[in-house]
């Protein structure tokens, strides 16, 4: 159901029409809404009715189940620090203020909103702090931005630095952008402002509601993680089939100038570690030659991390992409300009969530972009490389045919790093609890917040596994979690990038942990194995490495024990550990 809101709505429809839905959505059953589960409290300088009205909405449209907390405007301090706040360990926290609230020293502002942050973190609590909107008008006028001493460039400066006192800690929604694409005149209302303290304009609050709920969604792991796309009418105008190589429009005139904009703007997405794909009805020689020949293309083969273009239906070809890329179902959005295709995508993975463009290839940017799902959130170093790791990958395939795997594993010359979850990487390792289904033991989602805690105890191991081959570096591909319950330690959390499956870099952290177990002088370690729907090639996991099935739960799941006192357990042969660390 939401797959389709998210199609169907858009924070340009305007307050009217997401005020109707929302009360609509309102009217369901609470069972209805399948989406993930997040409480959120809304603490502002302002009144946040209006816009407490519709996050749920935007809650369900970024794949959410919304439950708000709300309390009286102008509170911020009296709430966090008060030692009976209402405000619950996982909950999310949205910190709000107007230009407003801006002092006229930068470090002042910039203090008293990085002060809450700590209050939140002291609490278990995940902040988001909206930055401010310049006032809209301004004594400087046109010369606001350039003068340092107008309110416009002071609000852009505190914006600056705590968007930058941000990374690691926080999540910083970027309200001066939203207020551009809106127009400033149009963000806010001096009227409802002077009325009831609400600074919002009407239209705008959709935009805000929207950033906020799409921030918490790519937080909770729910962006799209791939993106799979048609050919003809999608990324060039006209049929290959019929007009040749020479016949498609892409790259001159009106049509073929918008097809190339949309492009590029794909080509923006694989930069921050989207994935791109093609399932095409074509001929397969002709749509690579077309790929790699048209004029005016601005994507080439390289872009894509798989392509299909045969004549089965498209249902089938995501699924040769899902098993060739190795994420599921889930993790995609296809993208065809023909509804009946999206329709029999639909129908048949449900799962993935689909957009059929609009008539117009001038409006596909704007209409791919306003999707929930591609919210990029916080980004890592992992995200922008993994357009060149999956390359690698696919050229470590090739040159896997013809060899045993014991032969393709030691020509890769893996190298492995095992370190602590420190300040710059837990994005990542949050990043990868959240979103990681395939190699996962337990699929605990953890947030940001409760895994920085974790790191930061030392009755914790929490580690982070960083490999490298000789085609790439993928960067931090795996976490580990575990605690010592004294005398016998737990993992919590063992998972690995889908990337890297069937290459043993398990081992590396498995071997990490039960050394760390040893110094603390544990005598045993406790991993559990816990099925979903998707980790089934994990069973035997620990089974396969010395672990002795100890027990089974109702729900399938099963205990497995390791005696350390036999010694730690072994690398892996074919991956060389550099400089290894401990988590505490």
């Amino acid at each position: 159901m939401h797959t389709q809101l998210a199609v169907e709505l858009s924070p340009a429809d305007g307050y009217d029409s997401w005020v109707r839905q929302a009360t609509a959505l309102a009217r369901q059953a609470p069972e209805e809404n399948a989406g993930v589960g997040v409480r959120i409290a809304l603490l502002a300088t302002h009144t946040t009715e209006f816009l407490a009205e519709l996050l749920p909405l935007a809650g369900a449209r970024a794949g959410l189940n919304t439950e708000l907390l709300q309390f009286p405007f102008g509170q911020l301090e009296q709430i966090l620090f008060d030692p009976q706040t209402p405000l619950r360990e996982g909950d999310y926290v949205v910190l709000a203020g107007t230009h407003h609230d801006v002092l006229d020293t930068t470090e002042e502002t910039v203090r008293r909103w990085v002060g809450l942050w700590d209050a939140a973190a002291r609490l278990g609590v995940r902040a988001i702090q909206l930055g401010f909107a310049p006032p809209a008008v301004d004594t400087y006028g046109p010369v606001a931005w350039r003068t340092t001493k107008s309110r416009s460039a002071l609000v852009r400066e505190v914006n600056a630095q705590l968007a930058e006192s941000a990374a690691g800690r926080v999540r910083f929604v970027d309200v001066e952008q939203l207020a551009a694409q809106v127009g400033l005149r149009n963000w806010e209302d001096p009227r409802s402002w002077y009325r009831v303290r609400q600074p919002y304009a009407a239209d705008s609050l959709p935009w805000l509601a929207s950033a906020i709920a799409d921030t918490v969604a790519s937080d909770r792991g729910l962006s799209a993680r791939c993106v799979v796309l048609d050919l003809d009418g999608t990324l060039w105008g006209g049929i290959l089939g019929e007009d040749g190589i020479d016949g498609i429009r892409i790259g001159t005139g009106p049509e073929g100038e918008a097809f190339a904009v949309f492009q590029r703007y794909l080509k923006s997405l694989t930069e921050r570690g989207v994935l791109l794909a093609v399932a095409s009805k074509n001929d397969r020689d002709l749509a690579l030659k077309a790929i790699a020949e048209a004029p005016g293309m601005a994507l080439g083969v390289d872009d894509f991390t798989h392509i299909v273009a045969d004549w089965r239906p498209k249902s089938e070809q995501l699924q040769e992409i899902s098993e060739k890329v190795r994420l599921g179902l889930g993790s995609f959005v296809f993208v065809d300009d023909n509804r009946a295709e999206c329709a029999q995508v639909a129908a048949a993975h449900p799962e993935v969530r689909t957009l059929t463009l609009p008539a117009s290839p001038a409006k596909f940017p704007a209409t791919l972009a306003a999707l929930p799902w591609l919210h990029p959130g916080a980004l890592s170093e992992e995200d922008f490389a993994r357009q060149r790791s999956y390359q690698a990958l696919a050229a470590a395939e090739e040159s896997a045919q013809g060899r045993s795997l014991e032969e393709f594993l030691a020509s890769l010359a893996m190298e492995a790093v095992v370190e602590p979850i420190n300040s710059t990487t837990i994005d990542r390792a949050a990043q990868l609890v959240a979103k990681t289904n395939q190699f996962n033991l337990t699929t605990r989602r953890h947030t940001q917040t409760q895994v920085l805690k974790i790191s930061e105890d030392p009755q914790w191991f929490a580690a982070t596994l960083r490999l490298r081959d000789r085609f790439a570096d993928h960067g931090i591909i795996g976490v580990l979690l575990a605690e010592d319950g004294g005398g016998v330690a737990e993992i919590d959390t063992l998972l690995l990038s889908c990337r890297v499956i069937g290459r043993g870099a398990e081992d590396s952290l498995l071997a990490a942990v039960s050394e760390w177990a040893l110094a603390r002088g544990c005598s045993r370690l406790v991993g559990r194995y816990l099925p979903t729907p998707r980790n089934g090639l994990v069973r035997e996991v620990y089974s396969t490495r010395g672990f002795v099935s100890e027990s089974e739960s109702e729900q399938g799941g099963s205990v497995f024990g390791y005696d350390l006192t036999i010694g730690a357990l072994p690398r892996s042969p074919h991956i060389r550990e550099a400089q290894l660390q401990h988590g505490h």
